[in-house]
């Protein structure tokens, strides 16, 4: 560009800023509004867990429920009645046909069921029915269950309000008294998490960035200035997603964040470059030509962090790859935007005192300072340096192997936080809240009666039962008489009344969602509920229900009496959770293997060497490798957050490497040797990396205080990744530059002068063309 061109036409590009902010604004904050979060609908349509899901709610119904409970909510307390007459009544936006719920019920009214016509159960046989499900181990703790219509799914926070709502009006109560669970809660708990925090945390984070922007160029206006510049980019990114019609999800909430602190790390490169401009030419034009200097790193280093970012879109799982494909458009635009308002805005207003510094232009180049001493300390200890550094890569990298993955929703929140003391609460007092279900395919070609089925299923739900961690089970059978299995005269006459019985009650069982039947075969479901828990291995435990079911069926085939070609299917959130875990482990090494492909092939592009560009990604895989090593040693498991960290650091990390890379080579094209260019580098560009670095790292651990794990271990993680990326950039790095391995860096020209004549040269030749990061 022109050294002109934003004298010309800053004020014309900040007017048009202007224009279109009402635009971003708008669509950033709808796109905040929007914010919506459902774990089951995070894995693809075509996975096998998500069809099964999808088909047992087409044949046995919505599987979101709220199961809602208080102290002193025994099977004799009138409110939870009250309480579940009024859910009943409610009609969405309180004049629409369809109810929010199609069906609510509770303890008392469903131990009254049991105990009439046509069931006739003795209370104590309904009781123990009940128990674990809708009856507390007490035998009179109790609960309200109220289950989402098809279309109250999508009024989910109206739902809960609406019962918070009617728990004081309907029932004296409090709504901190009230304890609620099940998949609905779940979801409106991490929108409102995640969402209610986002702003104060926001403004936690411009405030850290603002300050250590102030202190690091000394000079609030031009802070200012460039804190404005990145608060637009980050409402860009976010408008972005709005008009791109994608729902907003708590993950998608970090790209505006992310977008925040890359804009201010590049808006601090961009200054110390117009800086330095200014004490290379003075202050007239010193944007267009701080442009100039710094449009091939800026975007260098924006296309490898984009890249970063891009590689997380392999990710099956929805939030975390929306959150690649934006966080990279995000990037980019962000850049796009602040190469043209910054140096606008620079040009306009610029800071007279700075102008100054074209009068200390000769002794920009002191003789001694920090990055003379610590330059001189690397290039002392280098060989030390780059042996330590491969060892421990080695060594704490062994702990990645060691890593373990989590979706779970205990797993999301902190350990105090309401939905969680929540959960525990009601697995305490009722049971067990995480379903799984079991289908069995009963052929209708097969002779069997409905008794002979009934008395299969309840074989394998008692088998089932008899798991650790399995706390309730219901069939059919819980809401009818006992199935006999005895071989007496008693049992068989009892057997033959309960046929007919049950024949005439098929239709019941259909309606409880318990049977369906279809064209050539019944499907008789089986509903588990386990615990939840971090350290219940789900894997294991459907491994463990399908060994268990498994001898049951081929049993039926040998036996001359038995039901042939029954088959098992599990569907439900633990399948669903435990399919996420495995996804999760695949995607983290799948990612990140492709960030380091296509960020390594782009450094090997800037450094026309396939061996240097290789290289020169071995200090930006140590963060990487000692976090995850780490976390893998400490037994720390990595959850949805945790995993976009690995890809999007090594894209952030590789900036700061090709700006130290990019003014090493500068320094060779001006003649020096390779100690000489080290020091060259760390004198251009040490402060400005140090200070980006700070700048990134502090604002993202800002959010470290989110009661969001998800969000406050990616804040944490990425903090931690940036630092150690720091020390490897500036410890690391330089030491493999000097050492043999930087003949791979240098540059393959004919006017490269000798070693000797490099070095007859003296420390730093003063190169008009290069100027200095103070």
């Amino acid at each position: 560009m022109k050294t002109s061109f934003y004298r010309r036409f800053g004020l014309f590009i900040l007017l048009l800023v202007a224009a279109w902010l009402p635009a971003i604004l708008i669509g950033a904050f709808r796109a905040a509004d929007s914010n919506e979060n459902i774990v089951s609908d995070w894995l693809p349509p075509h996975f096998a867990e998500t069809k099964r899901l999808k088909w047992f709610v087409e044949r046995f119904g919505e599987a979101e429920m709220l199961v809602i409970s208080w102290e002193g909510c025994t099977l004799d307390d009138p409110r939870a009645n009250r309480l579940a007459g009024s859910l009943r009544r409610l009609r969405i936006n309180g004049e629409h046909p369809d109810s929010i719920f199609r069906n609510v019920f509770t303890g008392s009214e469903m131990l009254e069921q049991l105990t009439a016509p046509p069931f006739d159960l003795r209370p104590a046989q309904a009781l123990d029915r009940l128990k674990g499900w809708l009856v507390g181990s007490d035998e009179r703790t109790t609960c309200v269950v109220a289950q989402l219509s098809k279309t109250g799914k999508n009024y989910r926070h109206e739902a809960v309000d609406s019962i918070y709502q009617y728990s004081k009006s309907e029932c004296g109560l409090d709504p901190k008294e009230i304890h609620m669970a099940g998949p609905s809660i779940d979801s409106v708990a991490i929108d409102r998490t995640s969402h209610d925090s986002i702003q104060a945390l926001n403004f936690i984070c411009w405030g850290t960035c603002l300050v250590v922007a102030v202190l690091a160029l000394r000079s609030l206006r031009i802070a200012l200035i460039m804190f404005l510049a990145a608060v637009v980019c980050q409402y860009l990114s976010v408008a972005i997603i709005y008009y791109s019609g994608t729902t907003m999800n708590s993950i998608l909430m970090m790209v505006a964040s992310l977008v925040f602190v890359l804009s201010v790390s590049a808006a601090v490169h961009l200054v110390n470059y117009y800086r330095d401009a200014i004490a290379d030419g003075g202050i007239e034009g010193a944007a267009g030509r701080a442009v100039r200097y710094a449009w091939a790193p800026c975007w260098m280093a924006a296309a490898t962090t984009a890249l970063g970012m891009a590689s997380l879109t392999i990710s099956r799982i929805k939030p975390i790859h929306t959150f690649g494909m934006f966080a990279a458009i995000g990037v980019l635009a962000g850049l796009t935007q602040l190469m043209f308002v910054l140096p606008s805005a620079l040009e306009r207003w610029p800071d007279l005192r700075w102008a100054n510094l074209r009068f200390r232009h000769q002794s920009s180049q002191p003789e001694g300072g920090p990055w003379r001493i610590w330059a001189g300390t690397v290039i002392r200890l280098h060989p030390w340096i780059s042996l330590v550094g491969v060892a421990l890569l080695l060594v704490v990298g062994f702990g990645v192997t060691k890593i373990e993955t989590t979706v779970n929703l205990h797993d999301m929140f902190v350990a105090d936080s309401p939905v969680i003391q929540d959960y525990e609460w009601i697995q305490q007092h009722i049971g067990p809240m995480v379903p799984v279900d079991v289908v069995l395919h009963i052929p209708r070609s097969d002779d069997s009666g409905i008794l002979e089925r009934m008395q299969l299923v309840e074989r394998i739900r008692q088998d089932i039962a008899g798991m650790e961690i399995v706390g309730g089970t219901l069939t059919a059978a819980t809401f009818g008489p006992k199935v006999p299995f005895g071989s007496s005269v008693t049992d068989t006459l009892r057997r033959t009344i309960l046929k007919r019985k049950l024949e005439r009650h098929r239709g019941d069982f259909e309606k409880l969602r318990f049977l369906y039947i279809e064209p050539d075969e019944e499907l008789w479901r089986i509903s588990v509920r386990v615990v939840a828990q971090t350290q219940v291995d789900y894997g294991l435990f459907l491994d463990e229900l399908e060994e268990r079911v498994a001898p049951l069926l081929k049993s039926q085939e040998s036996s001359p009496d038995g039901i042939t070609g029954v088959r098992a299917t599990l569907s439900g959130g633990i399948p669903l959770v435990n399919k996420a875990q495995q996804q999760l482990l695949q995607d983290l090494i799948w990612s990140f293997v492709t960030a380091f492909i296509l960020v390594g092939f782009t450094m090997m592009i800037v450094l026309r060497d396939i061996v240097g560009g290789t290289l020169a990604m071995i200090p930006n895989v140590v963060p990487s490798a000692l976090v995850f090593g780490l976390m893998g040693w400490l037994g720390i498991v990595v959850d949805i957050g945790a995993m976009m960290t690995a890809s999007a650091a090594l894209g952030i990390a590789v900036d700061d490497t090709l700006h130290f890379v990019v003014w090493f080579r500068r320094g060779l094209a001006a003649g020096y040797d390779r100690k000489t260019a080290v020091r060259n580098a760390f004198q251009r560009c040490g402060t400005a990396m140090t200070q980006t670095s700070l700048i990134c790292g502090l604002g993202l651990l800002a959010y470290s205080m989110s009661p969001f794990v998800p969000i406050s271990r990616f804040s944490w993680m990425m903090f931690m990744m940036l630092f150690t990326a720091l020390i490897g950039d500036l410890i690391l790095l330089p030491a493999l530059l000097v050492g043999p391995l930087g003949r791979f860096f240098e540059i393959k020209s004919k006017n490269t002068q000798t070693a000797s004549d490099n070095e007859r040269q003296g420390d730093l030749v003063r190169d008009e063309t290069l100027p200095v990061s103070h």
